[in-house]
């Protein structure tokens, strides 16, 4: 018995240190052949924060077969709710948009869409302003999650405005709408419903019923929203965000509620809220679950990069939901947004668009019914003057605070930090002459202005070093860089709710022409 306990031990040991050496083989043929972690040998499906970078709130997640598919809160950027695509969680690439083109019955205010899969039946509920009205709830379809999607029009509109929708089946497999009513915009106690779906899953039916309120005594302060319910063994749980979202003095964070039945009673979990801010990341929150093929629960949410404050909007995070011996859901161990960058670098590559593609490279964004007419041709973007005299623009949002962006401008066009329409830091070129000027609700006020001799192409750069300070300089051939105008300010730049870009600016009453744009991080040109 002695001879072949010991025998087994050294049969376990040697195992063990086989093991061990495939596990230290495996990530030396890792870093030897490049293969980036999760692809093949010794893959990996834990992701690395943020999965989507740059201003993408309000995130929604499914997985349709092999595929994962998010989209994010748009806003009254164009084109509205942009899709990425994932086969591992970890590497997500740009595939279109569920809205191409504004739907005709809103005027903006693009937010909160949430992908659903209902055995096989590819749904977006979302946000969006009615015209000449409030906030509604409206709800589009596709065979596919990549689109096209037909539009349904508005579910619910009601008079303080309905927001941050999901749908959920009750214990009997029937559909309800879930929303949150926006009365903490009028100061008000703010309450999340559900109301009956018909079997279309595209109109309502029946009567609401109130799941939870607020309690301003509590973290959730004024307002609870974005409620996502998922189940899990026999308990339903409604997972929510509360308190501030938005800007500089956010004090968002997501708490979680439980239930036997999905219209209640519900009971708040003593111990929220379960996802806090931490080192890396702050006011965390408004998140979707998914499962992955082997049983593993994920949460998608957004969270503020501490790093970048709230400069770059709030970035699509997603950590691992584990559950406690009681039957809570565990985010991340409960210790805040995993991962996440704690300094000013970033791993994110170097952009450049050339301009040599038919259409306009994903990414590129611009006001909700203002789209620029443009042209590609001979690696040239020409951007048409607008026919009210006002900017016309496309942006990118940005990924990292520092960051420089270079682009080459023949006869007329601008390079500028935008926070919206009538939110812009830009230095121009008109030909022989350069101008810095600053566009806000008070008008444009030129700040820097400077004759140049006549060349064919001005490079115009853009340099963010100091996060909310940035610097404009111009070169006229593409090596020695001259100042144009001060440091200054982006602060007040900012959307209350969103990061902020970089882009091409036509201020002019001619056509805009550019070749070579870069975005890259923490450099010089």
């Amino acid at each position: 018995m002695i001879n072949n306990r010991k025998q087994t031990l050294s049969f376990r040991d040697n195992v063990l240190k086989l093991l061990c050496c495939v596990v230290a083989s495996c990530f030396l043929l890792v870093g030897f052949l490049g293969i980036p972690p999760g692809h093949g040998v010794c893959a990996r499906t834990t992701p690395s924060n943020p999965i989507v970078p740059g201003d993408h709130p309000d995130p929604t997640i499914i997985r349709v077969g092999h595929s994962y598919w998010t989209a994010s809160t748009s806003g009254d950027w164009a084109p509205e709710f942009p899709l990425y695509r994932s086969t591992d969680l970890r590497h997500w690439v740009a595939a279109g948009a569920i809205f191409p083109r504004p739907p005709a019955w809103a005027s903006g205010s693009f937010w909160a869409p949430e992908l659903v899969d209902d055995h096989g039946h590819i749904l977006v509920y979302y946000v969006g302003r009615k015209r000449a009205g409030p906030l509604c709830v409206a709800v589009a379809t596709a065979e596919q999650p990549e689109g096209p999607y037909t539009d349904h029009g508005p579910l619910i509109c009601q008079s303080d405005g309905s927001i941050d929708p999901a749908m959920a089946r009750d214990e009997q497999g029937l559909p309800f709408l879930i929303w949150k009513e926006d009365d903490n915009s009028i100061g008000k106690p703010t309450a999340i419903w559900a109301q009956p779906l018909t079997d279309d899953l595209i109109h309502l039916t029946g009567t609401p019923t109130q799941l939870i309120v607020n309690d301003p005594s509590s973290w959730e302060g004024g307002v609870v929203e974005a409620p996502y319910i998922m189940r899990h063994g026999r308990r339903f749980y409604l997972f929510y965000a509360g308190n501030a979202c938005c800007g500089a003095t956010c004090r968002y964070a997501e708490g979680v509620a439980r239930a036997d039945h999905l219209l209640g009673p519900w009971t708040k979990y003593p111990a929220n809220p379960i996802i806090r801010p931490n080192s890396n990341w702050k006011c965390p929150g408004h998140g979707t679950a998914v499962e992955t093929p082997s049983g593993q629960d994920y949460f998608l949410y957004h969270a503020y990069p501490a790093a970048g404050t709230v400069y770059l909007g709030r970035e699509s995070v997603l950590d691992r939901i584990t559950w406690s011996n009681d039957g809570w859901p565990i985010i991340n161990g409960g210790a805040g947004p995993s991962r996440g960058a704690t300094t000013f670098k970033t791993s994110q590559p170097a952009l450049t668009d050339n301009f040599n593609q038919a259409r306009l490279n994903a990414g590129w964004q611009w006001p909700v019914h203002r789209d620029p007419q443009w042209r590609l041709g001979h690696g040239t973007l020409t951007l048409e003057p607008s026919a009210d005299s006002t900017p016309i623009f496309i942006a990118r949002s940005l990924v990292v605070p520092m960051y420089t962006a270079v682009v080459g401008v023949r006869d007329t066009g601008g390079l500028g930090v935008i926070g919206g329409s009538h939110s812009q830091i830009v230095l121009n070129r008109n030909r022989d002459h350069l101008e810095l000027w600053q566009l806000s609700d008070r008008g444009r006020q030129v700040l820097w202005r400077s004759d140049i001799p006549h060349t064919s192409t001005v490079w115009l750069c853009a340099i963010s070093a100091r996060l909310s300070k940035t610097s404009f300089s111009y070169s006229l051939d593409h090596t020695h860089w001259i100042s144009a105008g001060p440091v200054l300010s982006v602060t007040e730049l900012l959307p209350w709710d969103q990061g902020l870009r970089v882009g091409l600016v036509n201020a002019e009453a001619s056509p805009a022409h550019f070749t070579q744009f870069s975005l890259r991080a923490d450099e010089n040109p």
